[in-house]
């Protein structure tokens, strides 16, 4: 098992767990290396400051969420089925998953704007996905503060159930986000625990897919990337009213993921 008893309880107890240091420092100056062959820069030109073509955009400039990296040819794809990331997710959700869908998240320094609180099912639920067996996981690619957003969970809250959401999209760039509402917030925040995830390069967090979670803007000069990759349970998804072909997410898939070797990361 790459998971202790402990850390399995945990995460069925609060909606995620933290394991710092998980990654080496070898490990995550491969994958920073390897963002130069996302070529962000060109497919945020191509966007002309519209989400386009799996990049989410601040404005015309800047990147703020590029999607389907696990396809990029790069380390990104190793990460998605590596036994510390994928391995880790299938003990702790308890049953054989696939790659859900991939992204690098951008919170440039003094730019990077707030993911409002939220579920991921409360989007993924819309996508036909009649169970909760669905969880993401988060590398940190570099140091994680407050200042520069920081991803926080409210622990516990994933006991809850999906809840109800509301549309906050953002015309400019045509960003189509959702968020519970406030009024159901100010309950939330009293009645579980807020945990911050501030960390160091390499630290490594999972949360279900019904925790509640946010990220604030990056008000600082320190540009803060994560890798993040979601996971599906096998098999959960609606065969008479499958995924689209435009969705950002996954195609549905009946085989769990294959693992690559533990060191495949270290490998140039």
């Amino acid at each position: 098992m790459l998971t202790t008893q402990g850390q399995r309880q945990s995460f069925n107890e609060n909606g995620y767990i933290v394991i710092p240091g998980l990654f080496s420092v070898a490990e995550i100056d491969r994958l920073n290396s390897d963002m130069i062959e996302l070529e962000t820069e060109s497919l945020v030109a191509d966007a002309q400051g519209r989400n386009k073509g799996g990049m989410v955009v601040e404005d015309s400039d800047t990147p703020r969420l590029q999607f389907d990296i696990h396809r990029s040819g790069t380390g990104f794809d190793l990460l998605s089925r590596h036994p510390r990331m994928a391995g880790i997710v299938q003990e702790v959700l308890g049953v054989p998953a696939y790659v859900y869908h991939s992204k690098l998240a951008f919170k440039a320094a003094f730019m990077g704007s707030v993911q409002f609180w939220h579920q991921d099912f409360g989007y993924w639920i819309g996508a036909k996905h009649p169970n909760p067996t669905m969880a993401s996981c988060l590398v940190m690619l570099d140091r994680h503060t407050e200042d520069n957003g920081c991803m926080q969970v409210l622990s516990g809250s994933h006991r809850e159930g999906v809840v109800p959401h509301d549309p906050c999209p953002r015309e400019s760039t045509g960003d189509g986000q959702l968020r519970i509402p406030a009024a159901a917030m100010s309950g939330f925040v009293q009645k579980y625990e807020r945990i911050k995830f501030i960390g160091e390069p390499g630290d490594f967090a999972v949360w279900h897919c019904n925790t509640m979670h946010a990220s604030a803007h990056n008000i600082s000069e320190n540009s803060r990337h994560a890798a993040i990759m979601a996971y599906n349970a096998v098999g959960n998804y609606d065969p008479v009213n499958p995924i689209g072909a435009d969705s950002p997410w996954g195609a549905e898939c009946d085989t769990p993921i294959e693992l690559c070797d533990d060191g495949a990361l270290s490998v140039p």
